[in-house]
């Protein structure tokens, strides 16, 4: 696989069949990895980790203005091993290769042997449910700890030396699915599937937020600079996690948020199926934007790219 075009890696970007980028939100380019869903994004200063149903892949950004092969296409490296297959959630990691992984078999580590990327599974003695994850976050409060979104709610790993298996620990957001994790406004964020959205200041002590959403199915989050989005099973939800939410957008399966980082008042939505919506003007108003069915994530723009104009 490889990408093509010169400012991908800097605007918005879109998972969905492969990868797309766009610079205005409106017009979007395939950057590669057709017939690869894409689940999970991560973007580096001249890369980007891609998490897709077959596999985990390493984009480089070869375009670089004053490289020799600034108009060749960028490789697309393979990270994953024959145990390290369909990948839901990605997050970033000191080392080689750079990242952790989720799948329904669970968190695994990376570690390069002998020029090849193996992987290790850390979820030894789990059940199915423990086991089965769709998130990961890097604790931010506690170094070498890592929160996992689960079918069995929030759980903690803590990781002691990177080569051997650590300690699991259950939080009290435990018994719902959790589909999404946030770190945002000082907070830890879960979306759970039934139950709604909670909230955290320590990863390990959960409680509800906000109002409206308690038996609702969540399955995305994305913030602004004062306030929380929220994909569900009817739209899009907004809110500071305090008061009720506000529910705005097309009313579909919603699986993927974002918000421009340089104006609050731009949106974007994915849904599954449905496509990619946009908002400029704060969830008022949405249109329809690209050409895709379904969208599983979105990168907002590197603070200064990625403009969308307003009348």
């Amino acid at each position: 696989m490889t990408t093509t075009g010169s400012k991908w890696l800097h605007g918005w970007l879109v998972g969905a069949d492969g990868l797309h980028s766009s610079e205005d939100a409106s017009d979007w380019q395939l950057v590669g990895g057709t017939g690869h869903p894409v689940h999970d994004l991560i973007r580096r200063p001249e890369d980007l980790f891609c998490a897709t149903m077959f596999g985990l892949w390493q984009v480089r950004d070869s375009r670089q203005a004053d490289s020799p092969q600034a108009d060749e296409p960028s490789p697309w490296l393979q990270l994953h091993d024959e145990t390290l297959t369909e990948i839901l959630g990605i997050a970033p990691d000191e080392g080689d290769p750079g990242v952790v992984a989720v799948s329904p078999y669970g968190l695994a580590f990376g570690a390069q042997v002998d020029g090849v990327h193996r992987w290790q599974s850390r979820c030894d003695g789990l059940t199915l449910n423990e086991r089965f994850s769709s998130a990961v976050l890097p604790h931010p409060l506690a170094p070498g700890h890592w929160i996992v979104a689960t079918e069995d709610g929030v759980r903690i790993y803590s990781d002691s030396d990177g080569q051997t298996q650590g300690q699991w620990e259950g939080t009290d957001l435990t018994g719902l699915p959790c589909r999404a994790l946030l770190y945002a406004h000082d907070r830890l964020w879960a979306a759970t599937d039934g139950g709604g959205i909670w909230r955290s200041d320590d990863g390990s002590s959960w409680r509800r937020a906000g109002t409206g959403t308690d038996e609702e199915s969540v399955f995305a989050l994305g913030a602004t600079a004062d306030g929380i989005l929220a994909g569900t099973l009817r739209g899009i939800c907004f809110g500071d996690g305090e008061s009720r939410w506000q529910r705005s957008g097309p009313s579909l399966l919603v699986s993927a948020v974002a918000a421009h980082c340089d104006d609050d008042r731009i949106w974007l939505a994915g849904a599954t199926p449905g496509g990619l919506w946009r908002s400029e003007d704060a969830g008022a108003t949405w249109g329809q934007t690209g050409n895709f069915d379904s969208v599983r994530v979105i990168l907002p723009p590197i603070s200064g790219h990625g403009k969308v104009g307003h009348d």
